[in-house]
């Protein structure tokens, strides 16, 4: 008996050996070794070893992990084997988060983008919404200014609403998280970023929803698309300990040229005399400031990070301590944040598996008065007169002695004033899965996020806008907690080997409770005690509480045959406290199919075509981001002589419902040559309906308006996402990756409840024109010389039949000298024939709406060196600059550009044609709204760049690390534009949908240089 189970036992032989990912030597817990045609397999353990019995006949290993190429390894006489892996950079073949859930990318219907952590590894970038700038075809991002933790906006695919939020819904590891300016104190057109305070050290990837049909799942939150992060996660293994920093300057990247003192005070009095006034005396002919040199600086910026990571089977844990640090390149701004996170999941059993997510920031920022505002340090420099010294011999803050003007010192209100606003946040979740029977997955998740926002200000006496009250103080506390509960059964199966069945049923509960409080006060003992405590008159108290709430139930169906016919449908049902008693309950609906053409046996000839999907779908989607409020009859607190009352102050609407989307997509994802070149081609066409807006009531009801949905937007676009890999070098060989994306999107106003509403500066909401349309005169040429008026007044006399009316002029009256239009004047032009100017000759005149928007990204490598750049642009949008409006004004004594060189003078000296007489008091109204401040705001920037190095393994072992890498960066290097701003990113009214593409006095984006340190420990 014993000599015949000897020839069997010598055919089973042991194996053992180990895997890793051999990019890094790093060990992978959990990968697959198997026996190739057989059953016979093991898991790696924590460290990456194996052992496994090879039965009789088998010959090849197949190594398997998930994010790396599979390998067969053919099995020689040797006992151990060390394996090492290659990661998978083809993007068809990744699996990607979808809402309440994970998806194979092949089986994908939607139109999904997909950012990963590398791609901004190392940035200084302050929130997740600049992470996403360029990087996504659909979605366009402005940096609305370089205010330190200021305010972004995200659109993905365009502009949904009118009056309602914009934004997208951010979700973070499955709880929807807050996000816009909680800021109750107004300083200018740039608000608070409240997504500032989520440290993107801590982001894995981000999965942009951008359809309605992938969107619909969110309900009435995902009508502006669904911007999915998700955290890293610790994994099973040796401890990891990763410390990240990088230290750098960042310096202004363009000023403007102003008129020296001497030359500004002489224009002046030029145009005092041009309309037949006496100068201001008193300017000073030997002072010039520069205020872009005094407010702009070389300001630091650092980040650090420290990560750790690991587990093993049971339980995995990542923890980092992240600290950064950011100097405004404007003097008086800066933002810093301390933050950290803790990632735990632990299986309790193999039926139970449990985890929470936590990440909690401090941040602090130091704000200036920005944009719109006469104590603006940014308007100041480009208002005030360089005749005005920063500080005067003896001492004192300089001003404008003349009292024209009431622009502030600049250097004094960023040196003098205090703002600081100071954010704590907290992020989090708990879950709890179990798998009661196979395929049936029960999961309910907690979620929280907390936002207490403290801001205090204090002005001195000092300042121009205390001194009379002896000094100034606000402080406002503002706090949002939100809550949820979903709860989610998923149940997976395949039958019959080909029919794979995914189902998904949940429910859950939403709520968002607000509370603030601010108090002002005036008239302290002195400018060292600034708590609003020691001012002696109380000149407002406010306080206010709103709360919210938001009950749904939601379903998926996914179904696929042989992952070649893919079905997808999916609804939820929204209840909302926001709106009428009649409207509180909604639909949203979404159905999406796909066809793996590749797949198909007809073209299995085609061995060049690696992957050829077509998808198709439909969704509808709501926007809830309205008022708490908006469709109640409400009755405020009113007051007579000291008597406290209430009076009436909204109009009710019963009817009043959220703002829908319905949207259809087509899409085809290709690959070619083994995927080295994949990518996808998607076109929309969506129509927003029921758009909240004001209509205008009989002021017999005793209300001015009430809040209906009568507004539509109409949207289409198409969007082009390329990956090659244009060389694929392996062990060290050379390699180079482009991803190239862009976008061409266009929407249109279809109903709005009154027609032709001014916004902004020179914007306009008008039906038939897209959002951001601009609205003004057309600039025609300088009138030369009087004749030429005379000419154009006889005309309009013409033509209005009174030929002798000498009360008819084309523009304004030109009977007096100087006054009214005067040769070197604008003449505008006659748009409507009456041959008069009038505000019936104003039409749009431009749209903020670029033609197309994109970006690119190249990352080569080669032998533990890598550069990566990543170029983003803009291409036929307008930038309507306000700023010109003054710098370029010549009609009051504010600080005017250089530019003025060449303004009219004379026939004779006529200057470049564009630019009119200097004018006191702007008698012909040359700086009306007009397209003589509409510029092409195009660009193309050199986001980044990035440029690292590897360290040997001999080296980094004998320093007793994993891994080191060294690395310098830029951001903002190169800006190519003709626009002749400071910034063509920027936009004042930077949280609106009407008033899009404005730049006025706005604070503009740095270019920043770094040194960046990676050690693995």
């Amino acid at each position: 008996m014993i000599s015949l189970l000897q020839p069997a036992a010598a055919q089973v032989r042991s194996i053992s050996g180990r895997v890793f990912d051999r990019t890094n030597g790093e060990a992978l817990p959990g990968a697959t070794v198997l026996v190739k045609g057989t059953s016979a397999g093991v898991s790696t353990n924590s460290d990456g070893t194996f052992a496994l019995d090879v039965p009789a006949g088998g010959t090849t290993l197949v190594i398997t992990s998930v994010g790396y190429l599979p390998i067969e390894q053919a099995l020689g006489k040797q006992q151990r084997l060390d394996i090492g892996l290659a990661p998978d950079t083809k993007t068809l073949n990744e699996v990607v988060v979808v809402g309440y859930g994970e998806q194979s990318k092949t089986l994908i219907t939607t139109a999904v983008s997909t950012i990963d952590n590398k791609q901004f590894q190392g940035q200084p970038a302050t929130g997740v919404d600049q992470i996403l700038q360029g990087r996504a075809s659909g979605v366009q991002v402005t940096s609305s200014s370089g205010t330190p933790g200021g305010g972004v906006s995200v659109r993905i695919r365009g502009n949904n609403s009118i009056t309602a939020g914009s934004q997208p819904l951010y979700v973070v590891d499955g709880t929807p998280v807050l996000s816009g300016s909680y800021s109750d104190i107004g300083v200018g057109g740039q608000g608070l970023n409240a997504l500032s305070d989520i440290n993107p050290n801590d982001i894995a990837s981000i999965e942009i929803l951008k359809d309605a049909s992938a969107a619909a799942i969110y309900g009435s939150r995902g009508s502006n698309g669904v911007v999915l992060i998700t955290t890293k996660r610790g994994q099973a293994g040796r401890t990891k300990l990763n410390f990240d920093m990088y230290v750098g300057t960042q310096e202004v990247i363009k000023k403007r040229e102003a008129l020296p003192g001497p030359e500004l005070v002489a224009l002046i009095g030029e145009a005092y005399n041009n309309t037949g006034q006496a100068p201001p005396a008193g300017l000073p002919t030997d002072v010039n400031t520069n205020w872009q040199d005094e407010i702009f600086r070389k300001a630091p910026i650092s980040n650090y990070t420290l990560t750790m990571s690991g587990g093993d089977a049971k339980t995995k844990i990542l923890a980092t301590a992240s600290y950064f640090d950011q100097k405004g390149i404007v003097i008086g701004s800066g933002y810093k944040r301390g933050s950290g996170r803790l990632n735990i999941d632990y299986n309790v059993s193999d039926k139970v598996k449990t985890g929470f997510n936590v990440g909690l920031s401090r941040s602090l920022s130091n704000r200036i008065y920005n944009d719109n505002n006469i104590y603006g340090v940014v308007s100041g420099s480009v208002l005030l007169g360089s005749y005005v010294p920063v500080r005067n011999a003896d001492g004192t803050w300089g001003k404008d002695e003349t009292g024209l003007t009431p622009v502030a010192n600049p250097v004094q209100q960023a040196t003098e004033a205090i703002f600081d606003s100071r954010s704590t946040r907290l992020v989090g979740n708990a879950f709890v899965e179990y798998e009661p029977i196979r395929d049936l997955l029960i999961r309910s998740n907690f979620g929280t996020d907390y936002i207490n926002l403290k801001e205090d200000q204090f002005e001195p006496s000092t300042l121009p806008q205390a001194s009379a009250s002896r000094g100034a103080g606000t402080s406002n506390s503002r706090s949002e907690v939100l809550w949820l509960n979903e709860t989610t059964a998923r149940y997976n199966r395949t039958f019959a080997n080909d029919h794979n069945l995914s189902l998904l049923l949940g429910a859950g509960v939403q709520s968002n409770y607000q509370e603030g409080q601010q108090t002002s006060t005036t008239n302290f003992p002195g400018n060292d005690i600034r708590t609003v405590g020691a001012g002696a008159v109380n000149v407002g108290a406010a306080s206010d509480i709103t709360e919210w709430a938001l009950v749904s139930g939601f379903a998926r169906f996914n179904y696929d045959y042989k992952g070649k016919y893919i079905f997808q449908a999916s609804t939820r049902r929204d209840g909302s406290s926001r709106f009428g008693r009649n409207q509180q309950y909604g639909w949203f609906p979404a159905a999406s199919v796909a066809w793996r053409v590749g797949q198909e046996n007809f073209l299995s000839g085609f061995t060049a075509l690696s992957e050829l999907k077509l998808r198709a779908g439909y969704g509808r989607t709501g926007n809830l981001n309205i008022g708490n409020f908006a469709s109640r009859g409400l009755w405020s607190p009113s007051y007579y002589g000291n008597y406290a009352g209430l009076a009436p102050s909204q109009f009710g609407n019963d009817d009043l419902t959220w703002e829908k989307s319905g949207e259809y997509n087509v899409g085809v994802d290709y690959g070619f040559f083994d995927n080295r070149i994949i990518g996808s081609v998607n076109g929309f066409s969506r129509k927003s309906i029921d758009l909240l807006l004001n209509r205008q009531v009989p002021s017999s009801s005793g209300y001015s308006t009430r809040a209906e949905n009568s507004g539509e937007v109409t949207s289409k676009g198409l969007e082009f996402d390329l990956t090659t890999e244009n060389f694929r070098g392996s062990n060290g060989a050379f390699s180079w990756t482009t991803n190239l994306n862009l976008s061409f999107i266009r929407n249109e106003i279809t109903q709005l409840a009154t027609n032709n509403q001014l916004q902004g500066f020179g914007s306009i909401l008008k039906v038939g024109q897209p959002l951001g349309a601009f609205y003004g005169y057309r600039v025609d040429r300088i009138y030369q010389n009087v004749e030429e008026i005379k000419a154009d007044d006889q005309a309009a006399r013409d033509k209005a039949g009174k030929p002798n009316d000498g009360s008819i002029f084309y523009q304004l009256s030109s009977a007096i000298p100087g006054k009214g239009t005067s040769p070197g004047d604008i003449r505008f032009k006659d748009l409507n024939g009456d041959g008069r100017i009038t505000s019936a000759d104003q039409e749009v005149i431009g749209s903020a709406q670029p033609k197309f928007f994109g970006g690119m990204t190249n990352t080569l490598s080669w032998k533990g060196i890598d550069l990566s750049f990543f170029l983003q642009f803009t291409y036929g949008n307008d930038m309507y600059n306000s700023t010109k409006d003054f710098g370029e004004s010549m009609s009051t004594v504010y600080g005017q550009f250089a530019t003025v060189r060449d303004r009219w003078k004379s026939e004779a000296q006529p200057g470049n044609g564009k630019i009119p007489r200097a004018a006191a008091g702007d008698p012909n109204s040359n700086r009306r709204d007009s397209d003589r401040y509409l510029e092409d705001g195009s660009y193309a920037r050199l986001k980044t760049a990035t440029l690292g190095y590897n360290l040997p393994s001999q080296l980094v072992n004998k320093a007793h690390l994993q891994s080191a890498r060294i690395y310098v960066a830029g951001q903002n290097l190169l800006t190519f534009t003709n626009y002749s701003g400071l910034d063509p990113e920027v936009s004042t009214f930077n949280t609106t949908n009407t008033a899009l593409g404005t730049d006025f006095l706005t604070f503009p984006q740095a270019r920043t240089y770094q040194l960046g340190v990676n050690l693995g420990f």
